[in-house]
């Protein structure tokens, strides 16, 4: 990135820092505290207005009950109530909504009289049980279409009880849900949709389908229905099917079981005036910006200018020419990096003499390397020439130490490599074996087993041998019997497992703790093989292998490595 575009950045970056703050506080802080004060003042209103469907809805239930108090109602006097409930029906029809009759009246069995044209049964309907069978005052039934006139309604059942305090019949008042739906419709919050229903999602207003089909979905009637359980109004966010952040304000209607009204509104109409303030800013902010950006290319000029013609010196002397200095005209920082610029110009030459010194002296160790390369085969052909010497007198147990440490060396040095097979590792582990038994004269055996499967997998040579000498010399040469030593390696789960254990003297308690520290915190110990593998193993896995140490005194040492499973193109970690 060029410096011009980094002191615009940093220009850019300034105004933003300085109006995200401010951004934040407005979309956080004020919109709460804006939403909490519409929130309140909108729960007010809806609280108001839930009152004033509850008093409306009394005073029809007032109504019913006048028609209850008349003597006739009490006696099912149907020759007397039939023209009373007409008159009725012709003066109290506009309040209920209704064109025609408002008014039944019936019997326990449920058979009603609406007029002389029109009988109703509602026997089995759940309101009309419900009223016989409580002891509530009325019953309001869910929403259901009138015979009289095919038009959604709901029912106000109210039991006829006589003097002798026994239900002898009903009076049922239809209110037209067209009625009920002006009045709900005259709530204008934000220009919110509001609706009245119950617990059981019942919707008691004719714009039920245009509430599921438009608004919200059944999900967040649940959703209302729930929080209605806990508080008699209050608020329930959620999004509305046009995927919108919605919040909806509910209160319960008096003199209902388990109504409620409920208003939805669209945040983003709450927000408007909050949003209108934040676009204000944002515009602020993107003038100031090009501003910026402005200012930012005339200042950025002034200081890209002479490091433009440094730079130009700095190419020249990369092609060749030593002598492109730069000419120093002021007292700042680009000047000073000018004139520090010429004295390593005039240094240059002496680097040049010490470049080529250091070039000499390093084929000179080039060589070196390349002879001591020569050495490992004039020591292979010396050891082979000793035994084919140790033949001819017919020593054959020296020839045989001499091709055991042969093979032992060739495996040792690998040509240089770090990593060999497990087979070579194994083979180089028997080497070593064998000269210790001619050494100790066969007091010491081995057992070694081996996964064919693990074989070709590769670790890192010479792990094994040093595990092995510890047991010698630590373990088996102090108790100056016949030894044994185990060698298993094996596969398990993507790891290679090489177990070392011997029957010999074994490690204390105390000592085989310190062991165990110093090979955690890689610290140096007269155990150095241990320390050696430890050190090696964890620069080419990393945290991926472990070390374990089992002994017991007088009875032996169990040594146990496990690393990943590797083959060929494996890298250390490190």
């Amino acid at each position: 990135m060029s410096l011009r575009s980094k002191i615009t950045i940093s220009f850019i970056l300034i105004i933003v820092l300085t109006l995200t703050p401010l951004l934040f506080l407005l979309q956080t802080r004020v919109k709460s505290l804006r939403m909490k004060e519409i929130e309140h003042k909108t729960t007010q209103l809806i609280d108001s207005k839930a009152n004033e469907v509850g008093s409306w809805l009394n005073q029809r239930i007032s109504e019913i009950r006048i028609i209850h108090e008349n003597p006739a109602t009490n006696k099912l006097n149907f020759y007397e109530l039939k023209p009373y409930l007409t008159r009725l029906n012709m003066v109290l029809r506009s309040q209920y909504g209704n064109p025609y009759e408002t008014f039944a009246i019936g019997t326990v069995a449920g058979q009603g009289w609406v007029n002389d044209e029109i009988t109703i049964d509602i026997s089995e309907r759940e309101y009309f049980k419900k009223a016989m069978t409580t002891n509530s005052e009325y019953v309001i039934s869910k929403p259901i279409v009138s015979k009289s006139d095919n038009m959604g309604v709901f029912i106000i059942c109210y039991p006829i009880i006589n003097e002798y305090n026994k239900k002898i019949g009903f009076i049922n008042g239809s209110i037209n849900l067209k009625k009920f739906s002006e009045i709900v419709g005259n709530i204008d919050v934000h220009d919110g949709f509001t609706w009245i229903m119950n617990k059981n999602k019942d919707v008691y207003s004719s714009n039920s389908e245009e509430l599921v089909n438009k608004y919200i979905s059944s999900e967040g009637l649940n959703a209302i229905i729930d929080k209605s359980q806990e508080a008699k109004s209050g608020t329930v966010s959620l999004k509305n099917l046009s995927n919108k952040d919605s919040t909806v304000f509910f209160s319960s209607i008096p003199y209902t079981e388990d109504w409620f009204l409920c208003t939805m509104i669209e945040n983003s109409m709450v927000y408007a005036q909050t949003n209108s303030i934040i676009n204000f800013v944002i515009l602020i902010g993107i003038i100031l910006l090009i501003l910026a950006i402005f200012l930012a290319f005339i200042i950025s000029n002034s200081i890209v200018k002479p490091l433009q013609v440094l730079k130009h010196n700095m190419i020249e002397v990369s092609e060749g020419n030593l002598r492109s200095y730069y000419e120093v005209e002021n007292n700042d920082e680009i000047s000073v990096l000018g004139q520090v610029f010429n004295e390593m110009l005039n240094k240059t030459e002496n680097l040049v003499d010490e470049v080529v010194q250091v070039q000499s002296q390093r084929r000179n160790a080039e060589l070196r390397a390349l002879q001591s390369q020569i050495n490992p085969h004039f020591l292979y052909n010396t050891l082979d020439t000793l035994q084919w010497k140790a033949l001819e007198y017919n020593a054959v147990e020296v020839a045989d130490m001499i091709n055991f440490l042969s093979r032992f060396f060739r495996i040792s040095l690998s040509a240089g490599k770090e990593f060999i097979t497990i087979s070579e590792e194994i083979e180089h582990v028997k080497n070593y074996l064998e000269i210790q038994k001619i050494r100790y004269q066969d007091k010491i055996s081995y057992n070694i087993e081996a996964d064919h499967s693990a074989e070709e997998n590769l670790v890192p040579k010479l792990i094994i041998q040093p595990l092995v000498e510890n047991s010698i010399y630590h373990g088996l040469k102090p108790r100056k019997q016949l030894g044994v030593i185990d060698i298993k390696v094996y596969s398990r789960e993507g790891y290679i497992f090489i177990e070392v254990s011997d029957n010999g003297l074994g490690i204390n308690c105390n000592n085989l703790e310190i062991i165990r520290k110093n090979l955690s915190e890689s610290i140096e110990s007269d155990h150095y093989g241990l320390y050696n593998i430890n050190e090696r193993l964890r620069f080419a896995f990393g945290e991926k292998y472990s070390i374990s140490i089992e002994s017991v005194v007088n009875s032996g040492t169990k040594v146990l490595l496990k690393i990943p499973m590797t083959g060929e193109g494996f890298e250390c970690i490190e």
